[in-house]
């Protein structure tokens, strides 16, 4: 199968996301050029971003369940291609909003971008169909290469294309989207084997939260994705704040900044870990990386320069790169052959849930406590290593006892 389209997809996915965090931080929580007079509180625009932030998440928790089960009942390639349509037609939406400078319209525009990135479990599902246990792990490593190339680009574009006018990015980011679209019609082969009857709901992203929480063997490692996604959503929505803030960052700069992080992601998750997949499961992964990444960002806070800023910042990059496939793995693995489109749908909606919270209720806070994205992000890191050691260690004993009374 040629997968330029698909990895193509999953970039712009992410693209989407990071594409408005340059724009909106000057916008909003900025008091010269923005879009609120100084007599705006900084309150009030911070609890403004963090909702625009969130309004992204929001659509891709409703939109992940529904994309992955619809792949399951009528093939993954048309789900795909009508992603690409979607995400087309939010970005139309965005560039309108940046020239009426109407939040109402961004709002929708927002959400609509969120719907048509709930393709990224479809992509999954695409990795998990054509793959074999031994190298199902390395796949999901290119699929969550190109999420982290799409995290390089998506803040880059926005930072730098913004100079010639804050509609300008949405429009590149259109015509990406109306070309990958034109590659999966060309190029992309269906994967499904057998299409299968699933329930499609509106509600299905609420409904999958707590059937992930009540799964047996789905449980533990949701409630540590939960928590990581918590800490990195945290970090991710609102580090433009943190650097707009304390080190006085313009839109370019904190483009710059995403771009180096998301590099270290890019090259550490299709390079550099392939190896290292080979000696270590992703059950010791996981907490290796959750660890490190939880001890790497509290650095952030002494760091006064950019160039020490930009020295620290693949030790991150690198951490953050081996959660995502070993996690992903470890999801895959426990569900079923015929349904990794719902099974990646719901791990898809439990970690969206937890990316959107943080903006949903902090946005306030941070803009009046900038240092909170770095050490809250730090703190459920870290919550999120103890959580995995004790369910991991739970598990084994619970594994070992009917052995011992066989014995």
């Amino acid at each position: 199968m040629h997968l330029l389209p698909l990895l193509l997809t999953v970039f712009i996915d992410t693209l989407g996301f990071g594409l408005v965090f340059p724009i909106f931080s000057p916008l909003i929580i900025g008091n010269e050029g923005g879009m609120f007079s100084p007599e705006v509180s900084l309150a009030m625009r911070g609890m403004i971003f963090g909702l625009l932030v969130s309004s992204f998440c929001i659509g891709q928790f409703f939109g992940g369940p529904i994309l992955g089960a619809l792949s399951d009942r009528i093939g993954r390639k048309k789900v795909l291609l009508g992603s690409m349509w979607v995400a087309f037609a939010g970005y139309i939406f965005a560039g309108f909003g940046m020239i009426f400078q109407s939040l109402a319209i961004l709002f929708i525009a927002r959400v609509i971008g969120g719907i048509s990135s709930g393709s990224y479990p479809v992509a999954q599902s695409v990795i998990a169909d054509i793959s074999i246990p031994k190298n199902k792990t390395k796949n999901f490593g290119l699929v969550g290469m190109a999420w982290g190339t799409g995290f390089v680009i998506g803040p880059f574009l926005g930072g730098k294309l913004s100079q010639f006018g804050y509609t300008v990015p949405f429009a590149a980011a259109a015509f990406v989207c109306l070309f990958n679209a034109i590659l999966l019609i060309a190029l992309f082969q269906e994967s499904l084997p057998k299409q299968l009857p699933s329930k499609i709901s509106w509600f299905s992203g609420i409904y999958q939260i707590r059937k992930a929480f009540s799964t047996p063997s789905l449980k533990g490692i949701f409630v540590v994705m939960f928590i990581f996604c918590l800490g990195w959503g945290f970090f991710t929505e609102f580090a433009p704040v943190y650097l707009t803030r304390e080190l006085g960052f313009n839109a370019s700069q904190i483009g710059n900044f995403y771009a180096w992080v998301g590099f270290w992601i890019a090259l550490c998750q299709g390079l550099v870990i392939r190896p290292i997949l080979k000696f270590f499961t992703p059950h010791y992964l996981l907490p290796i990386a959750l660890f490190g990444l939880g001890v790497f960002l509290p650095f952030l806070l002494f760091v006064r320069g950019t160039v020490t800023l930009f020295w620290l910042l693949p030790c991150i990059g690198f951490s953050q790169a081996l959660i995502f496939p070993a996690a992903t793995t470890i999801v895959s693995n426990a569900g079923s052959k015929h349904a990794q489109g719902e099974v990646l749908g719901i791990y898809n909606s439990v970690q969206w849930a937890a990316i959107a919270l943080p903006p949903l209720i902090s946005g306030s806070l941070v803009a009046l406590f900038p240092h909170l994205p770095v050490s809250v992000g730090s703190f459920c890191m870290l919550t999120a290593f103890f959580v995995f050691l004790w369910m991991f260690a739970r598990k084994k004993e619970e594994e070992e006892a009917p052995q011992q009374e066989l014995d």
